[in-house]
């Protein structure tokens, strides 16, 4: 017997919709648009993965993508933790609170929010590289 895709109990076979919480159980169709509907959407597969923008620019970025748990990045030591977690579900987070058109929309979207994630880590490794010698080695650099 097939199992709900939504709630994961056990329904009968040739059933449209499941008896225990109503989601259409269409077999061979593709899942219509479900962002936005909170923890009840369906996460495609191509949303999946790391997010650089929900990784780098963590409160900006979930202010603007409709996560805004990722405000939980001010609590001083914790904000570190999670920046990672935020990095590896954001996309998942994003589909599921925020309405996108289509998958192509959600993606072209978080494409650029990518890029200037990796820009900025670039640009703050380089930083950091250039200034550890001076706080490591104050004595040479500052007689």
């Amino acid at each position: 017997m097939p199992f709900c895709p939504n709630c994961g109990k056990e329904v009968s076979e040739g059933v449209k919709f499941c008896p225990y919480c109503g989601r259409n159980l269409k077999v061979g169709v593709t899942p219509e648009n479900t962002s936005g509907q909170g923890e009840s959407a369906i996460v495609p597969e191509e949303v999946k993965g790391w997010s650089w923008g929900a990784f780098v620019l963590t409160w900006i970025w979930g202010v603007c993508n409709g996560v805004l748990i990722a405000l939980l990045c001010f609590i001083p030591v914790f904000g570190f933790v999670w920046a990672f977690v935020l990095g590896a579900k954001g996309n998942e987070w994003s589909w599921r609170n925020k309405k996108w058109d289509s998958i192509e929309q959600f993606k072209s979207t978080q494409s650029g929010w990518n890029i200037a994630g990796i820009v900025l880590f670039a640009i703050s490794m380089v930083a950091l590289v250039i200034t550890i010698p001076f706080v490591a080695f104050p004595f040479i650099f500052f007689p």
